[in-house]
């Protein structure tokens, strides 16, 4: 439990020192680190199998990553559309189905290149793992956003008026 603790309060402060620096690839190179961290802790990886395991893991998470942008990107521009049309739902469904497909190979490709160093059940672990580390970003990302919520709830409540020549802040 306290390796977890850890490991999410180091994530958070990189999440946080790259969002305050508004530079999103590196944020995504920092998650992408912990969580290879995260997965060669969670299969107790020797040191030598880790060092096997990080650039070939960095490589597929990378390639799964690429095969799922542009349908994310749509789907993002959908979501956000007022007047999204049947059209733009149907080039939706086959972009993701061709991701799906296209993650569905690049994870054959690199199932290969892993049963070269790990046993099946580190590939086990790995997939356990990988369920997990997403699990986790989840709810982080909900934590986030329902405390940005609040904070501008907070925020809104606060009224700024004058009395006789003083700010007085009221809250409701």
């Amino acid at each position: 439990m306290k390796k977890y603790l850890c490991f999410l309060f180091a994530l958070m402060m990189c999440l946080t020192a790259a969002a305050q620096k508004h530079d999103r690839a590196k944020m995504m190179e920092e998650i992408q680190k912990f969580k290879i961290e995260f997965l060669a802790q969670e299969m107790n990886l020797s040191d030598k199998e880790k060092a096997e395991f990080t650039p070939v893991y960095k490589e597929f998470d990378d390639e799964m990553r690429k095969s799922g942008e542009e349908a994310f990107r749509l789907e993002r521009q959908i979501c956000k559309k007022k007047d999204a049309t049947e059209e733009d739902y149907e080039k939706l469904a086959k972009l993701q189905k061709k991701s799906r497909e296209n993650a569905d190979a690049i994870t054959k490709k690199y199932d290969k290149k892993f049963e070269k160093f790990l046993s099946a059940k580190q590939m086990y672990q790995m997939r356990k793992a990988e369920d997990k580390f997403l699990d986790k970003m989840k709810e982080m990302r909900k934590k986030h956003k329902e405390k940005n919520r609040n904070e501008k709830k907070n925020k809104n409540k606060k009224v700024v008026r004058k009395t006789n020549g003083a700010k007085k802040t009221n809250s409701d």
